[in-house]
């Protein structure tokens, strides 16, 4: 009987045929399909097609072509494409995301990256040192896995595209991953092999079986090794030209001058105002203000045409009282980094990750400086 033919991966043109190279060195026949997401698309998507008997083997080559997540080095980064990596479950939450990652690439001129990963009960259920005997009913569910994802897959790019508008989305190259697996590993370990210059993913979303939302979401805050940005499921609509008041959290942490940098540099198109704060009790106000005012001296003197301001929010909770300032300061955007986990930690342990990233309103910005 003929042994049939099945997808292991959909990528974009480009790689679809370094990774066709690769695998015929290894003695892996490959069939490549070429397919369009959208009516009239033009983005050279390309459906990678294996026999049966190699899956295993493909697979283990797939995850070093796209990145493992034991990689510590990135590929140099002067032979990587200016990309926005947005991690999609077919959710509102990661609608929202991905219409924000459009726009923003849209202004900084990067190409966007839509990447799915779905869980395949064959695959996941085997290590690669095991053989497995396919029959019939394991074909399956590898056809039907892969079926439904690519199905919502073109689904969700057909409404995004319509919500952007045709003139956005012919301004942008998007580029489309489609494949099996974990989605937080899959997606650290891209960044780690191909450093996007940001994540862009949604928070509060539909519980989508195989979703990117809640833990997982927060797995990609902690740990990415390029700046995150989460945006929630239930933020008002905004244009990224109307992001304009962005509040940097700082814990007088030696590398937040870093991080400021890198958010400077990232929002460098827009027309913001920053406000550096720091959350402080009440009975260490002088040395708190004698640390902004030094904060704010280097800062004047290396951002000259920036409009900037340092200031204290007293307070003995932390959450609450930077809470109460991004309302009434209608602050557009949080940022802050996870050096040594000091300012996140402080926010972000188990009480509070709840209450901030998944029901919070307001975009969050992450760095690791």
């Amino acid at each position: 009987m003929e042994e049939k033919l099945i997808t292991l991966v959909v990528l974009p043109y480009s790689k679809a045929h370094i990774f066709k190279v690769l695998l015929e060195e290894k003695g892996i026949d490959c069939e490549l399909e070429y397919v369009n997401l959208i009516q009239g698309d033009t983005t050279a998507t390309v459906r990678f097609k294996i026999l049966e008997k190699d899956i295993q083997k493909a697979v283990h080559e797939l995850e070093l072509f796209l990145g493992t997540k034991t990689e510590t080095e990135p590929e140099s980064k002067a032979d990587l494409p200016k990309q926005i990596l947005v991690p999609i479950d077919f959710s509102e939450a990661s609608l929202k995301a991905a219409k924000t990652a459009v726009d923003i690439a849209a202004h900084v001129k990067s190409e966007v990256l839509f990447m799915h990963s779905f869980i395949n009960p064959i695959i996941h259920s085997i290590p690669y040192s095991d053989i497995y005997a396919f029959d019939s009913s394991a074909l399956f569910k590898i056809e039907h896995a892969e079926e439904n994802a690519n199905k919502d897959f073109k689904k969700f790019i057909k409404k995004l595209n319509k919500e952007v508008g045709e003139e956005v989305w012919n301004s942008i190259q998007t580029d489309y991953i489609i494949k099996s697996g974990y989605a937080e590993e899959d997606i650290l370990a891209y960044a780690r092999k191909n450093h996007p210059r940001l994540i862009v993913v949604g928070s509060g979303g539909d519980n989508y079986p195989q979703g990117i939302v809640g833990s997982v979401t927060a797995d990609i805050m902690y740990n990415a090794n390029v700046p995150v940005l989460v945006i929630p499921k239930d933020t008002p609509d905004k244009k990224v030209t109307e992001i304009n008041n962005v509040m940097y959290a700082t814990n007088f942490d030696e590398k937040d001058f870093v991080a400021i940098d890198k958010l400077l540099n990232l929002l460098e198109p827009f027309d913001i105002k920053l406000t550096c704060a720091h959350v402080g009790e009440p009975r260490r106000n002088s040395w708190d203000l004698a640390r902004l005012e030094g904060m704010k001296e280097l800062l004047q003197k290396k951002y000259e045409k920036k409009n900037f301001t340092c200031m204290l929010l007293e307070g003995n909770e932390v959450l609450e009282t930077i809470e109460s300032y991004i309302k009434n300061a209608g602050i557009d955007m949080l940022s802050l980094t996870t050096h040594k986990r000091n300012m996140i930690a402080r926010l972000f342990n188990p009480s509070f990750a709840r209450k901030m990233v998944f029901h919070s309103n307001t975009p969050l910005l992450v760095f690791h400086a």
